[in-house]
């Protein structure tokens, strides 16, 4: 555990596990290959073939990869996206809900006063919230813990 921890992050084994994989299905299926046309004495012409077909595997194996990874991102880049939406959804409700409270107060100074809060709510929710999708950051805006 103590030697993972101290890897660069180039080595990661979640970067090397996809090379490996590719490394392993190649070696197999080549020698697979090889060891069968030896046996049926086939020329060297046709293991040079062999090798052609062998890469041509590699590269289907690796764009199967990265189009499985880039459809990964996709879904993942999605679900911030939508978790930013109702995060944000969830503050500017609970804004809006002290406005519409605060326009049954008598006290016109209270009522300006919970109006602004929630407007700068809003307004703090939009200049924060928004810049921190993808970081994982949680930000306590005061109106939250009042609903």
């Amino acid at each position: 555990m103590q030697i993972k921890d101290n890897l660069p992050g180039w080595l990661a084994f979640e970067r090397i596990r996809p090379a490996l994989i590719v490394g392993l299905v190649l070696f197999a299926v080549s020698d697979a290959l090889d060891l069968i046309l030896s046996w049926l004495n086939v020329p060297s012409v046709v293991l040079i073939l062999n090798s052609v077909a062998v890469g041509l595997l590699g590269g289907l194996l690796l764009l199967f990869y990265l189009s499985v990874s880039y459809e990964r991102q996709n879904y993942k880049r999605a679900k911030e996206q939508m978790a930013l939406v109702a995060e944000m959804n969830r503050h500017v409700r609970s804004a809006l809900i002290v406005i519409e409270h605060s326009a049954l107060l008598e006290n016109r100074q209270e009522r300006l006063r919970k109006t602004e809060e929630a407007v700068a709510c809003i307004d703090a929710v939009l200049t924060d919230l928004l810049p921190t999708i993808g970081s994982g950051e949680k930000r306590d805006y005061p109106l939250s813990q009042t609903n």
